[in-house]
């Protein structure tokens, strides 16, 4: 499939999506792109490469690793989204109560726009995941001697799940709801240890913290989140990125979408997924003596 012509995610977000994945020189072609795309549509392919300090052949190569067929293609889809005003503004109008809903939806609209962005959410969430990252948080997983999680708001949600799923498998996890205690929690953390970050914008203070003290003790970071340049970033070993629709900034309940921790909880399902395949026997032995504990819950 021309992944070019038929994903129809926003090409400025899936720069920004992508852009915490690159190498250097492709970096700075995206900063480039999104520090100022309206004068993208117009750039020659050499200009552009000079004022990022590339050759005209990166050029080509960041344009395939965003999806796109052409150079020439690649200023059509960004004049065609600017056109549209579709340039992934940074604020959201007080008329959206839900990600593009607003108070002219009715019950079949909103039923539609719904499903359609849990939809389009998974599907951006599956292409846009970089293996390697995955690999090497697998990894990550399997070395670690505790798990200890760190997230707040609607971003509680994946941790549930994760807690849920790794617990299952033998695996010993560390989460606290006190937003004190969990602070305190980090300095138990060592070497032997993983700290994973979960927030959509990557900029919740306490979450942040959390990662930088874990990464100070020693312990391997992981966070998950939609925004390459944000704070938690800078302090994981490993991170991956998710899809998004809002801006990084803006009114503070755009950021607890909820199409956001769908592919959160997407990212937790194939991690464990993967974990678990790969150490199937010790997975089967835990998903049976949890269950034995579990029975008795249940009618």
């Amino acid at each position: 499939m021309d992944t070019g012509t038929d994903n129809k995610q926003s090409i400025l977000m899936r720069i920004r999506w992508k852009a915490g994945y690159m190498n250097p020189a492709l970096r700075r072609i995206a900063d480039r792109v999104l520090r100022a795309p309206e004068e993208i549509k117009s750039i020659s392919i050499k200009d552009l490469a000079v004022q990022c300090e590339v050759s005209e052949s990166t050029v080509t190569r960041f344009v395939r690793e965003i999806d796109v067929n052409s150079f020439q293609h690649f200023k059509i889809l960004i004049a065609e989204e600017l056109s549209q005003g579709n340039s992934a503004a940074p604020y959201i109008t007080d008329r959206h109560v839900y990600e593009d809903i607003t108070d002219q939806d009715d019950t079949s609209s909103v039923l539609s726009k719904v499903a359609a962005r849990y939809a389009m959410t998974v599907s951006d969430t599956r292409s846009g995941l970089a293996e390697g990252a995955l690999e090497q948080a697998v990894a990550a997983i399997e070395a670690a001697d505790v798990m200890g999680f760190f997230a707040m708001g609607a971003s509680l949600l994946c941790v549930e799940n994760a807690l849920l799923r790794f617990m299952r498998v033998g695996k010993r996890c560390l989460f606290f709801r006190d937003l004190g205690i969990r602070q305190i929690s980090t300095s138990t953390l060592g070497p032997s240890s993983l700290a994973i970050g979960v927030s959509n914008s990557g900029r919740t203070i306490s979450t942040v913290d959390s990662l930088r003290e874990a990464k100070l003790r020693g312990a391997t970071t992981l966070a998950i989140t939609s925004f390459p340049d944000s704070p938690i970033v800078r302090h994981a070993d490993i991170c991956l990125f998710t899809p998004t629709v809002t801006g990084v900034v803006g009114p503070g309940e755009y950021h607890e979408s909820m199409v956001s921790k769908i592919a959160q909880l997407q990212v937790i399902d194939v991690l464990y997924s993967l974990y678990a395949v790969r150490n199937f026997g010790s997975a089967i032995e835990g998903l049976e003596r949890t269950s034995d504990v579990t029975a008795l819950t249940r009618y």
